[in-house]
């Protein structure tokens, strides 16, 4: 008879779980020993945070829960930001912790913390395995997270439990539910109908969707012309680089230009629109057209709205004609948001942030994987960066968490080995995580990285300005990046020259290695683009 933690690590295995990110502790060597016997690497990560931000990028893009581990005690503390950042950007994490024997004194307080309150209001199960439930709480805990949306789970095993014998030997089965498609067809007469009377439609395509219909939402949008936006999290969805592209709505650069086109819009579709990502009221305040397939974040379903099944009704608009033609609506605000990004400030030393992004995107296959981490750059590359391909773009928006983009990166980087990978990363984020460019070359998740460099906490400094504040604790002396990098073993260099950037970029594409590059820029030219 398997222990608890062996068949723990046999359900993961046989759910098709190759990697499970974390720390270890005392008290959850036996299970990383088992998952190792499993079959199941181990990545070792510099700090839990990380551990479940990559977790959490790693799974959703193999279209399976993301798993981490931790000890008890901090290590489980640690997961807070990565398990509410899975939360609110819908991604499926299953977390597992160590925790201390529910039978020992109550006296003994050492590293106990109340778990399961703490994560309760944002995982949607929590439970504690033992050697009586174990073949039933963890598939339940792995199907919760895939439910859509995609979410959290949260599961503790004390050292003790986990050598018990596993009661019974068979793991349950749990279905996933989905949204009946039997209102399809209606749904689709009534959407076609809609945009029949619309002059200026627009499609804003949000993090609701399931990326698996992508290639449905790509024939019928450019089938019909659609004018279409997207949120940042689904950028790629649709081809960027396309006429009939608008923008990237949510807080992003050149935000005022999208919420003016949005305004000027007669008909606002929000395919799996979901507002955690928009940092403005506008989707309360105006008529949206509601196309859902489950609810939002926090279980939210606008009023009235009718959930219906995404791939049956795009099957069925597909097979219809256009209802009309719309012969490039927002022109004017396609053209006032491209001059944002050429509009540049010059300032000796440094680089004009829209250069950083040509110059990148000029050398950059359209499978690249692109992360960013929480700031101006954010901004930047949310809204400028010409995503082609679906799941190739990646931020902390719902939540907006610093230290991202590097975790994500080698999360994505191990899930999508034959893809090249650029994390775009400030320097006050950098310098939060940047010792896990080391773990990216142990564990064979090479990367580029991109430290925009302006000494500040930049967008903070910005919105001191805007309150007519001075610039107050958001500056912070130089650390020198390049001999971080190297320090973790990583190439890097320092370049303010754009041909230089898209050159060293190249090279490192082509040679398969992690290089980081910093770039200075001056934090005020980020202010001429939002």
């Amino acid at each position: 008879m398997p222990s608890t933690a062996a068949a723990t690590a046999r359900i993961l295995a046989d759910t098709g779980i190759q990697r499970v990110f974390g720390l270890p502790g005392g008290e959850v060597l036996v299970l990383m020993d088992e998952l190792r016997r499993a079959g199941v690497d181990f990545v070792l990560m510099r700090h839990e945070a990380n551990a479940g931000l990559a977790a959490a990028v790693y799974g959703k893009l193999r279209r399976q829960p993301g798993v981490v581990l931790t000890t008890l005690g901090p290590g489980a503390a640690n997961l807070m930001l990565p398990m509410s950042n899975a939360y609110l950007d819908l991604e499926p994490l299953l977390a597992i912790s160590a925790q201390v024997p529910d039978d020992v004194p109550a006296s003994h307080t050492h590293q106990r913390l109340p778990l399961h309150d703490v994560y309760r209001p944002i995982a949607r199960y929590v439970e504690t395995i033992t050697a009586a439930n174990v073949f039933d709480v963890v598939p339940r805990a792995l199907a919760s997270c895939m439910e859509r949306p995609f979410g959290v789970s949260c599961l503790t095993l004390s050292a003790r439990e986990a050598l018990e014998p596993a009661a019974g030997g068979t793991a349950r089965t749990v279905a996933s539910g989905r949204v009946s498609s039997g209102v399809a067809r209606m749904q689709a007469d009534a959407l076609a109908g809609a945009l029949s009377g619309a002059s200026r439609p627009l499609l804003l395509i949000g993090l609701g969707i399931d990326t698996a219909n992508a290639a449905r939402i790509r024939q019928w949008v450019s089938g019909w012309n659609l004018p279409v936006a997207v949120t940042p999290k689904v950028k790629g969805i649709v081809d960027e680089t396309a006429a009939n592209f608008v923008g990237v709505a949510g807080g992003m650069a050149a935000d005022g230009v999208l919420c003016d086109a949005i305004a000027a819009a007669d008909l606002v579709v929000g395919f799996g629109l979901d507002p955690v990502e928009i940092d403005k009221t506008w989707h309360a305040e105006r008529p949206i057209h509601w196309v859902l397939e489950s609810p939002n974040a926090g279980g939210i379903v606008p009023s009235g709205t009718v959930l219906v099944d995404h791939a049956a009704l795009l099957d069925a608009l597909v097979e219809q004609a256009p209802p009309r033609s719309w012969p490039a609506p927002f022109k004017e605000f396609r053209d006032r948001r491209a001059r944002l990004l050429i509009d540049r400030m010059e300032s000796a030393g440094t680089m004009w942030p829209g250069d950083i992004v040509q110059a990148l995107a000029s050398v950059m296959p359209p499978e690249t994987i692109v992360t960013t981490d929480v700031g101006s750059h954010k901004y930047l590359f949310g809204q400028y960066w010409p995503s082609r391909e679906p799941e190739t773009f990646w931020m902390s928006n719902g939540l907006s968490g610093m230290a991202y983009g590097l975790s994500a990166a080698i999360g994505a980087k191990l899930a999508r080995p034959s893809a090249p990978v650029l994390a775009a990363v400030g320097d006050g984020g950098f310098s939060m995580n940047a010792q896990e460019l080391e773990t990216a070359e142990r564990v064979g998740a090479p990367f580029i990285a991109v430290v925009l460099e302006d000494g500040s906490y930049s967008l903070i400094k910005i919105s001191q300005a805007g309150k007519k504040l001075p610039p107050y604790r958001t500056e912070f002396g130089r650390i020198d990046t390049v001999r971080m990098a190297e320090a973790c073993g990583v190439r890097g260099l320092r370049t303010a020259n754009p041909d230089e950037l898209a050159a060293a970029a190249k090279r490192a594409v082509d040679d398969r290695r992690s290089l980081v590059i910093a770039v200075p820029v001056e934090d005020a030219a980020y202010t001429r683009m939002f």
